[in-house]
């Protein structure tokens, strides 16, 4: 049985370089705002200087070029004590990485959020198999 190889690494590189829940690409947010992508980071300056707004790149899988491409993502920064403004909390977006990966480790899911160790998401990940 021969491999096919290119396919293979598509899928394990598209799987790595993802970008993460919660941040929306330049793209996104230009059709949010009903504007050119080139005029998002003039709008959004204001937020980002107040610490309001988050920016960040991300490495993202090209399958054409066969190479990984840099993305700029934005997103709402949340204030301690705030209600989230996702309708999902934490363990239920831990719920789905699970669900929707189940093959990664409770490390990798773990390091997609911040403050969350593997430990969480091994007794999450009990709860489901309980279930």
């Amino acid at each position: 049985m021969k491999n096919n190889w290119k396919k293979t690494i598509d899928t394990l590189n598209a799987e790595r370089f993802t970008i993460p829940e919660g941040w929306d690409t330049r793209d996104q947010v230009a059709a949010s705002l009903e504007c050119a992508p080139d005029r998002v980071s003039d709008i959004l300056k204001p937020g980002i200087a107040s610490g309001d707004i988050e920016r960040k790149e991300f490495s993202v899988w090209n399958p054409g070029r066969r190479m990984t491409e840099k993305v700029v993502c934005y997103r709402v920064v949340q204030r301690v004590g705030e209600a989230p403004s996702a309708p999902s909390s934490l363990d239920d977006r831990i719920r789905k990485a699970i669900l929707a990966y189940p093959g990664k480790t409770n490390h990798q899911i773990a390091k997609n959020y911040r403050g969350v160790s593997a430990a969480q998401v091994a007794k999450i990940r009990e709860e489901l198999a309980s279930r």
